[in-house]
């Protein structure tokens, strides 16, 4: 993003360099599902000097049942909600390092529009929150909750595994050599630690077909080696972490999944929007299998997420 300017008291006019402070926003009921978003945020809060403002949403009194009581009562349950929503998130928060920091806020609303909104107006760098998986604060603020902030956030959005304790080491970025996928690389690779491994995945159309020298399979999967390459000469050249390409078969969230457990991956990245109806159809399914089946993290980057920066 170029940078801004600004006419000083004389007429002259002044550049203004963009601001570059990470603002991480986590998203939480104060559950046990969450604790992996918590602790994440504060290794990425401790690494990057960033301001972590902690979201808690609580839904509104059905207007089915509003309709039966006055609208101060309904006013005050929905009040009551909010401040015990509020206390479990400053239990859940007290124990994380750098917490005495942290922003803590409860919004009466609907989850998804709200992080969304104040993702927005906070201007923030990336979305964390937990994937849960069983009791109905989980499916609140859990997986469903997560591939709905991922479908229509327009920042990067990480759904964190209530186990993950320390920042990433292995990570597995889904790569159709678009400029979401690429980014999702960068992202991914600056999210790791600083020995971690980063794998560029392709999963391969050809499944089972053999390979006939000149034909169309051939053709495919040369090209695909020939630009897997070059994706990992370019994240190599902004990170310092280890890059390594590989090729699957099969369906693409079935294949990413298996992947990550066989190479013990703790995060999957995937890009984020793309601008055509068959596109969002058909990768979003692929990213909603995901998040719905990965043993891990997984991350979803928008294509304009980290713009080519420095070596991470």
């Amino acid at each position: 993003m170029p940078a801004a300017t600004r006419t000083g008291r004389r007429g002259h006019v002044q550049r203004v360099r963009p601001s570059t402070e990470t603002r991480l926003l986590v998203a939480t009921a104060g559950e046990a599902e969450s604790r992996g978003a918590l602790r994440l945020a504060a290794a990425l809060g401790a690494r990057a000097a960033a301001r972590v403002l902690v979201l808690g949403v609580t839904r509104p009194m059905p207007p089915n049942l509003s309709a039966f009581v006055a609208m101060r009562q309904a006013d005050s349950v929905d009040e009551q909600n909010r401040r015990a929503m509020l206390e479990r998130i400053r239990r859940s928060v007290r124990l994380m390092p750098g917490s005495d920091r942290w922003a803590q806020e409860v919004v009466v609303g609907v989850p998804v529009d709200v992080i969304n909104d104040t993702a927005a107006k906070w201007k923030a760098s990336l979305i964390l929150l937990g994937i849960g998986r069983h009791n109905r604060l989980d499916r609140m603020f859990g997986t469903e909750t997560a591939v709905a902030v991922m479908h229509s956030a327009r920042v990067p959005v990480l759904a964190v595994a209530a186990r993950a304790r320390a920042l990433p080491t292995r990570a597995l970025v889904a790569m159709d050599f678009t400029p979401a996928s690429m980014a999702a690389g960068r992202l991914a690779a600056k999210l790791l630690a600083p020995d971690g491994t980063l794998f560029v995945a392709h999963v391969c159309a050809f499944r089972g077909v053999k390979e006939r020298a000149g034909g169309l399979a051939d053709v495919y999967r040369a090209g695909v080696r020939a630009k897997s390459d070059e994706a990992v000469r370019e994240l190599r050249r902004r990170t310092s972490r280890r890059v390594e390409a590989v090729m699957l078969e099969g369906e693409p969230g079935a294949a990413l999944v298996a992947h990550a457990r066989r190479a013990r991956c703790d995060l999957i990245a995937l890009g984020g929007h793309e601008q055509g109806l068959m596109d969002r159809v058909l990768l979003g399914s692929v990213r909603t299998r995901v998040v719905r089946d990965a043993p891990c993290s997984v991350l979803i980057a928008p294509p304009n997420a980290l713009q080519p920066a420095r070596r991470s």
